[in-house]
């Protein structure tokens, strides 16, 4: 019977080492696995679930500045300036909305022209429903004066619009426009 041989004080280091590495390594891929995909649905929570996810107040005010800023531009437009209203709205939107917006838009140029229309979205109000780093859905409270021909006097029409926003290229851009 031969005797076994002991790891001499180097190569016992070396296994030490060795073992160390192997553990980071099975944490990192654990950590990846759990962190991968970009799918909002399982992090986004509102203030009264029980799961409740907290993002940055910074987050916060940007996603109702940004909602505010893309619902004013999206839901206002006048006659003489409409290719570059719609310009405007288009630059804060997924390339998905900016399709919607687009076919939306082609009803409205026709009729707008001809009855001289303008329309001032006003933004009252924001109010955040949910957040992740990456999506967040925003109320917002928009009042809309129209004017033009046939409408003496002008109408405002007091609006809620529910705005998807998706963070893209870091930035913050519109995915829905949902008018309630």
């Amino acid at each position: 019977m031969t005797p076994t041989p002991v790891p001499t004080p180097i190569a016992r280091r070396w296994l030490v080492v060795l073992g160390a590495l192997v553990c980071l390594a099975a944490g990192a891929l654990a950590w990846a696995v759990t962190e991968a995909g970009d799918d909002p649905a399982p992090t986004v929570a509102t203030a009264d679930s029980s799961a409740a996810t907290l993002v940055s107040a910074a987050v916060k005010d940007a996603v109702r500045e940004r909602a505010g800023e893309a619902a004013a531009a999206a839901y206002s437009y006048s006659w003489e300036t409409l290719a570059a209203d719609k310009a405007d709205a288009r630059a804060l939107m997924t390339s998905a909305m900016q399709d919607r917006y687009d076919r939306t838009m082609a009803g409205v140029a026709t009729a707008s022209r001809r009855d001289r229309t303008v329309v001032r979205a006003e933004v009252v109000d924001t109010a955040l429903v949910s957040a992740s780093a990456s999506y967040a859905r925003v109320l917002v409270f928009v009042n809309q004066h129209t004017s033009g021909r046939g409408l003496d006097p002008p109408t405002l029409d007091l609006d809620r619009v529910l705005v998807t926003l998706r963070r893209t290229g870091g930035e913050w851009r519109v995915d829905e426009l949902d008018a309630l």
